[in-house]
């Protein structure tokens, strides 16, 4: 059989008629019209119809399969008789009653991908699609010959029609057959479905396209591309109207993906903030479960991301929740397995069962280079759904673990530690969190002002804040400017993305000190400028912060961009009140100071690492997968406040910036010095700390740590033994752990300095040497 296997129309969707939104405005459509036909179409689904109609429509394809399986069963010893089986076979397809259950079908089709211009075909609206299921009805010929061409250039592919013996429709009036899949209308399916769909997302590359038919266009980028292919038009009408119509075919089939109802579950991942597109893959993956039989059995290969993006949770959720995993082995193109894909690209190979058989656990490896690498006992560990849904409450998406004491591990931590955000429980949100996204680099960039502009402009630096007549233009903060109790990581020197240095060890030493960025916005007030040719006045720093409520003079957030291979991978920061750029996301929780430093404590953390590393699929922190990250309640810190508050003071207060923090820490004096010795010993015992809340033991602190290094000589083990001949940060944790031990510490039993634990530090935390005043 040949034909599109995601655009089709199936016995559940027919019945409820043509959906308002087939009448999305697309690529080349008239908005006007489009939606004049929307509102049509929703008058008719009311039932203000000029005719008389049934209340649904069903299409049974019991006697298509009852001659279809007289056509196969029938002898085919002779030539002849396989010439016979073909002759009916021809007529079966080309019978009346064939012909209009397609033309039923491909109607429906239609309407997503009818063209809603000006002296276009009547289009299938409601109202048309039941009078094409009247007999005594009609549709205008011209409305028949365009749902003929569409089928024709879309290739419209019905399973029920194509296969109507393995998808059984019930008879008219038994569309509530108890084993028919209320999601398609059908029973039955395939026992095996096997495949390698394409790799794709469903939109339209113009680089993709003029590489093949104009490489030169290919080859220029951006707005020059696009002025560029304008031109090419004109000169090219011909394959100007190939171009636009190869752009419509893919924006129409995004369409129908997204709307018909055909794939409710990738079609839910596009309201998860910040995705906007549909993988190919993944609308296969939802596919072929459709097709299959509830006791069958499927397999794919596609892209990992099927199970940890975000566009797909709900997708990879369901398979999940309902048991249909059976095993999930992912791998790295390093050997390479595929051609012409790259090294790094990650695969899977995914099987899952019919909606008839539950698995009570999966199997799981991965970072996998070839299928014998399935051989090692220690690489392949199984995981219960309710495992994966209590390490990934939010999405059900899967960690990505890289030994068997890896998942042991992270499952451990999350049945003593919940998330941070649980979006499934109604007080999921303890630390009343507010997520904000300041500004973002690409679409403010229209506020941003660069140092040399400010200086000709007559305005003073005074630290990295520019003043003028009492207005205030603030630094724009970058996610590489900070680093663990660090506000002074990185220095900008240009606005280039690299223009970047480290602050030397005596400019951290200098309290008044201060990162330079690349970008300064106004502080208050309204800002004007030009957006999409209209004057508009948009909000500045202090606005946007007072507009979710916060008022102090600190912010908090975590660097978006980020790598498992990185020193360290999860990295919040405490930062001025200041511009803050989206990849330095914010998360402002509505709790005391001393619980809001607990918690970037605790976030700043191996063992909080540890586990992050296990949830990273690309080069970003996104925002889900922090919210899913575990971190005790404040109920559970309140307690470990009085040992941890004056070590988080001593690190983030060691500039003038970070007084309002000090203040509100209960903190009136200077900041403290900055001295390298003390601050590892400092973060030294909160690591440690944190190891015993998380209930890790002795032998898995130490299997953590040693995690944190990257062959053959990076990583934070590697990079300290460069540094200072010894893996110092595992010393000192680990003599910290012992020494915590014997205290008894947990989370429901806190530390208590002079008490129960006395620190090697002297003086003591939270007393070490300060700047005069």
């Amino acid at each position: 059989k040949h034909g599109n296997a995601l655009i089709g129309a199936t016995p559940a969707l027919l019945a409820k008629g043509i959906p308002d939104d087939a009448f999305k405005p697309i690529e080349g459509d008239d908005k006007k019209i489009a939606e004049g036909l929307r509102k049509r179409n929703a008058r008719e689904r009311a039932g203000q119809l000029s005719f008389t109609t049934e209340e649904y429509i069903w299409v049974s394809n019991a006697s298509f399969a009852a001659s279809l399986r007289d056509i196969t069963t029938a002898r085919s010893d002779t030539l002849r008789d396989v010439r016979l089986q073909s002759s009916r076979f021809r007529e079966l397809e080309q019978s009346a009653d064939y012909l209009h259950a397609l033309n039923v079908s491909d109607a429906w089709c239609a309407a997503f991908v009818w063209p809603k211009v000006q002296g276009a075909s009547t289009p299938v609206t409601e109202g048309v699609f039941r009078d094409l299921q009247n007999p005594g009805g009609g549709i205008p010929e011209s409305t028949r010959d365009e749902i003929v061409r569409l089928a024709h250039q879309y290739e419209f592919f019905h399973w029920h029609l194509e296969f109507p013996e393995v998808f059984t429709i019930p008879e008219h009036g038994a569309a509530a057959a108890s084993d028919a899949d209320p999601g398609t209308g059908w029973t039955g399916g395939f026992s095996c479905v096997v495949g390698n769909p394409p790799w794709d997302k469903v939109d339209f590359e113009d680089k993709k396209y003029f590489s093949v038919v104009e490489p030169a266009i290919a080859a220029i980028s951006g707005t020059s591309r696009r002025t560029r292919i304008a031109e090419w038009e004109s000169e090219n009408r011909k394959a100007g109207e190939r171009y636009r119509a190869a752009r419509r075919t893919v924006k129409s089939t995004f369409l129908f993906a997204s709307s018909s109802g055909s794939f409710p579950l990738c079609a839910n991942g596009l309201t998860v903030k910040g995705v906007n597109s549909l993988q190919a893959d993944q609308l296969f993956a939802e596919r072929f479960t459709s097709i299959v039989a509830p006791q069958g059995r499927l397999g794919a290969i596609i892209p990992t991301a099927v199970a940890t993006g975000a566009g797909a949770q709900y997708l990879f959720n369901d398979f999940t929740q309902r048991g249909a995993l059976s095993s999930f082995y992912d791998f790295e193109n390093k050997k390479p397995l595929f051609d012409g894909v790259h090294s790094s690209y990650k695969f899977c190979l995914i099987s899952l069962t019919g909606r008839g058989i539950s698995e009570p656990t999966a199997k799981f490896a991965f970072f996998l280079h070839d299928t014998v690498d399935l051989e090692d006992a220690d690489r392949v560990f199984a995981l219960s759904p309710e495992e994966i849904n209590f390490i990934n409450p939010n999405t059900g998406t899967l960690p990505i673990f890289r030994s068997r004491r890896d998942a042991d591990l992270t499952a451990a931590v999350y049945r003593r530690i919940p998330v941070l955000w649980d979006e499934t429980r109604s007080d999921g949100n303890p630390w009343g969190i507010a997520f904000k996204r300041l500004f973002d680099m690409t679409d403010d960039s229209d506020l941003f002002h660069t140092r040399d502009s400010l200086l000709r402009d007559g305005w003073m630096l005074e630290g990295n804040v520019f003043v003028q007549d009492g207005q205030r233009m603030l630094p724009l903060y970058e996610g590489k400017m900070a680093h663990h109790f660090d506000h002074r990581w990185n220095s900008y020197f240009g606005t280039g993305n690299e223009d970047r240095r480290r602050l030397e060890l005596t400019e951290k030493q200098d309290p008044t000190a201060v990162p330079e960025p690349r970008y300064w916005i106004t502080e208050n007030g309204k800002i004007t400028t030009v957006r999409s040719r209209r004057e508009v006045h948009v909000p500045g720093v202090s606005e946007r912060l007072e507009g979710i409520q916060w008022f102090r003079d600190w912010l908090i957030g975590w660097r978006d961009v980020c790598r498992t291979t990185d020193e360290r991978t999860a990295i919040p920061a405490f930062l001025p009140r200041v511009a803050v750029g989206h990849t330095y996301p914010l998360m402002l929780p509505r709790v005391a100071p001393k619980l809001a430093a607990a918690m970037v404590a605790a976030q700043s953390t191996l063992v909080f690492d540890f586990v992050s590393r296990q949830k990273i699929s690309d080069a970003h922190m996104k925002l889900f997968i922090w919210k899913q990250l575990p971190v005790p309640a404040p109920s559970s810190l309140e307690i470990h406040t009085r040992f941890l508050t004056p070590r988080i003071l001593e690190l983030v207060y060691t500039a003038y910036d970070m007084e309002g923090l000090a203040h509100d820490l209960g903190d009136e004096g200077s900041p403290f010095r900055w001295d390298e010795n003390r601050r590892a010993q400092l973060r030294a015992e909160l690591d440690a700390c944190f190891f015993h809340l998380y209930g890790i033991s002795r032998d898995d602190a130490d299997y953590i740590l040693e995690t944190f290094k990257t062959e053959p000589n990076g990583g934070l083990k590697n990079n300290e033994i460069a540094k200072y001949g010894e893996y110092r940060t595992k010393r000192l944790v680990l003599a910290e752990y012992d020494r915590m031990a014997e205290a008894g510490v947990s989370l429901e039993n806190p530390l208590v300095d002079g008490e129960n634990y006395t620190s090697t530090l002297t003086p003591p935390p939270g007393h070490g040497s300060r700047h005069p005043a």
